[in-house]
């Protein structure tokens, strides 16, 4: 999956869309309309906003590889929907 795919996810899940919700939408839906209905963003301007938080997100560790990462989570699925590599280790 790209990084665009799960940028889609979050804004979906962040417009309070459940998985099964977001996965239909993603597959029928127009995100731009969407997103413009709910924030007056583009999918554009979603994306560069989630990237800009992305490194303000905590620190998760991958449960196989150890690797670190930024992530916005759903906690209740114990799972990362938008993640990208630490740059820089917080201790």
């Amino acid at each position: 999956m790209s990084i665009e795919w799960d940028i889609e996810e979050l804004a979906y899940r962040a417009m309070g869309k459940t998985e099964e919700e977001t996965e239909q939408a993603i597959n029928d839906g127009d995100i731009d309309e969407a997103l413009h209905g709910k924030y007056q963003v583009s999918f554009e301007q979603f994306s560069k906003i989630v990237k800009d938080l992305l490194p303000f997100t905590p620190q998760v560790q991958a449960g196989i590889t150890g690797e670190l990462f930024h992530a916005f989570v759903d906690v209740k699925a114990q799972r990362a929907i938008v993640k990208g590599q630490v740059k820089e280790k917080v201790a």
